[in-house]
């Protein structure tokens, strides 16, 4: 009997690669948990330090902020899961002298280790708010300003919006990207814009240049007093929860919960924090803020769906964004978003395998 080596080889080989893609999309849901530092405190100079507790989680995190006290910084360490940078290591926080860090490793986040990157830099409008008689200008990596108030500024480091991956691939493709964020029934829509070129936030400028352009394109839908606009038409929209509460109880609802918006992407955030209060039965407080609107976007390629989940032993912040009605409930719905993506693209990946096998 002739063996076919070839034939034999071939059939070997689609295991091969069978195995490999299905380890692969494996590790995308389980990464092995390393121990963090967690603790925060207040600095008096550059190389300040603490290291007083841990967290388990599969990335670390270290940061350093100014306080209002002139050559003061607060210092914090903790856990985080599914974080929106997508480059390891440590980098300006949008302002020169905010400074955050993020590995992969046991302890990783024991200090801050910048590393000066070479970037472009750009001239921006520097004004607190729509004044069309400012003409302050700073020089920074990037621009930002907000529609509401005509706040206008210089970014530094990553390229950052709410809810995006902050990345030099935000603004890869397009100079200009804009978000709309709905939170609070009581609260009006507020826009954010970004961009890469010199004097992009001027927003006398961009005004004049985008208004015949939206006034032709933008769609707009009103549910209860809330207006949502999306400058590509392109996109599906969905109902979103629209509520904005702040308690002491994990368990208290509130009826801000029957509003709703229209938008791109729900969203849900919440931030716990955990405070000593002598008053209090256990000796500790919580006071929880939760988050439920929508947002609309310019560019979608860069959204971060799913939950950013950022924690120390006395502090926790969520941030979520999700595409289905209501998704954005709760935190376990609005994570679930995640998981049908990768669900579905293991389903794809396993037809195509099962069909070249044959």
């Amino acid at each position: 009997m002739k063996i076919n080596f070839y034939i034999i080889s071939i059939y070997f080989f689609k295991k091969i690669i069978f195995l490999l893609l299905i380890s692969t999309i494996l590790f995308e849901f389980y990464v092995d948990g390393n121990q963090c530092y967690s603790c925060s405190g207040l600095c008096h100079n550059e190389k300040c330090n603490c290291q007083m507790g841990s967290c388990e989680s599969d990335y670390c995190y270290i940061e350093r902020r100014p306080v209002d006290v002139p050559g003061v910084f607060r210092i914090t360490k903790g856990c985080v899961k599914r974080p929106s940078r997508t480059q390891a290591g440590c980098d300006y926080d949008t302002l020169p002298d905010h400074i955050y860090c993020v590995c992969s490793g046991n302890f990783c986040n024991e200090a801050v280790h910048i590393k000066q990157i070479l970037r472009k830099n750009v001239t921006c409008k520097k004004c607190n708010e729509k004044d069309p008689n400012c003409d302050n200008v700073c020089v920074g990596h990037w621009c930002h300003e907000d529609s509401l108030t005509g706040a206008s500024g210089c970014g530094y480091g990553p390229p950052t919006l709410p809810y995006f991956y902050k990345g030099p691939h935000l603004l890869f493709h397009r100079n200009r990207v804009c978000l709309t964020i709905a939170r609070g029934p009581l609260a009006k829509p507020r826009k954010h814009c970004i961009c890469n070129s010199n004097m992009c936030n001027d927003f006398m400028k961009t005004y004049q240049l985008t208004y015949s352009y939206n006034s032709q394109n933008v769609k707009s839908k009103i549910q209860n007093g809330q207006v949502s606009r999306s400058l590509f038409n392109n996109l599906p929209l969905y109902q979103c929860v629209l509520c904005d509460v702040t308690s002491h109880d994990s368990k208290m609802t509130s009826n801000c919960k029957q509003n709703r918006c229209i938008g791109n992407f729900c969203t849900y955030g919440i931030h716990r924090v955990i405070s000593h209060d002598g008053n209090s039965l256990h000796g500790t407080i919580q006071r929880i803020t939760e988050r439920q609107g929508c947002i609309n976007v310019t560019d979608h390629s860069q959204i971060q769906l799913g939950c950013n989940d950022k924690y120390t032993s006395v502090e926790q912040k969520i941030s979520c964004a999700c595409t289905s009605d209501l998704c954005n409930i709760d935190v376990a719905t609005a994570n679930t978003t995640t998981l049908k993506y990768y669900y579905s693209y293991f389903s794809i990946i396993l037809l195509i395998i099962v069909y070249l096998i044959k």
